[in-house]
């Protein structure tokens, strides 16, 4: 076998694929992601390779190969010719990592909250997300490390950890990873605000009708109704009461219309402070 790093230019990337007769079916999805990731320069080299084996079959690389012709941008890659036909059945059998394990492996705080809320988190950044449910829109693991340490900076993660497992527990809000992603989209109003809400949820309510009261009250209802929603409901719930509390109202009476309404609005009002 030769193995040798190559600058694979899209005319390159179509012959090869031309060879690819024995691969599993293509994600199309997952080729937009990869262009995405080569065209705003995201793409990073972590040395996996192009299999092309002893006959001309192309045993590995279809959706980078793809995602090449797609993005129309020449992209160096390691590029493996010679393999054995035979060992084509051994690539790909290993787990794929998740957010969750780049942020154990630096045993990072909270690795688990902290990751999901980042998913939830991005999609929003790209108007990816409503109160039915998220988007397509795949967080790169790229961008995990720089994510963490710019959370870090906004806000107290041991504070954010604290308070979303307890607003979790005491207003039925499942999972907490759903307050951990409200709390950094919330700091726009300061990190004060942001905890008295907090407090005043986890203490019962402030006022008559105050969302602070409301959103365990709503939860609730739909729980009893046996009603099955999406979490981003939940998620949508909080921004919708959050802004409301900030303004004074009340929240006895909120209909999916009404959260509906208040979550397309806060996508294009609300941005975190991450650059992704």
């Amino acid at each position: 076998m030769n193995i040798q790093m190559t600058t694979i230019t899209p005319p390159m990337a179509s012959v090869m694929l031309a060879s690819n007769t024995a691969n599993r079916k293509l994600n199309n999805r997952h080729v937009e992601f990869l262009a995405d990731q080569i065209l705003s320069g995201k793409w990073q080299n972590n040395g996996q390779t192009i299999v092309i084996a002893d006959d001309g079959t192309l045993m590995d690389g279809q959706h980078r190969l793809s995602a090449i012709v797609k993005a129309n941008k020449s992209t160096k890659l390691g590029l493996c010719t010679g393999a054995p036909r035979s060992a084509m059945a051994s690539i790909d059998n290993g787990k794929l990592r998740s957010t969750y394990d780049v942020l154990s492996m630096i045993n990072a705080p909270y690795a688990a909250l902290i990751s999901s809320a980042m998913q939830i988190l991005y999609k929003f950044d790209h108007g990816e997300i409503s109160f039915q449910g998220g988007g397509t829109k795949k967080m790169p693991n790229t961008v995990a490390l720089s994510a963490l340490n710019q959370m870090q900076s906004l806000v107290d993660i041991d504070i954010l950890a604290r308070l979303a497992k307890l607003t979790s527990r005491n207003t039925r809000l499942k999972p907490s990873n759903l307050f951990a992603a409200f709390y950094l989209i919330a700091m726009k109003y300061g990190q004060e605000f942001v905890e008295d809400f907090a407090e005043k949820i986890n203490n019962g309510g402030d006022y008559p009708k105050s969302p602070t009261t409301a959103i365990g009250q709503i939860v609730a209802r739909v729980q009893v109704q046996g009603r099955t929603v999406h979490r981003i409901y939940d998620f949508a719930l909080l921004l919708s009461g959050f802004e409301k509390w900030i303004n004074g109202n009340t929240m006895s009476l909120y209909r999916d219309s009404s959260i509906a309404v208040d979550m397309s609005q806060a996508i294009k009002r609300y941005k975190t402070n991450i650059n992704w």
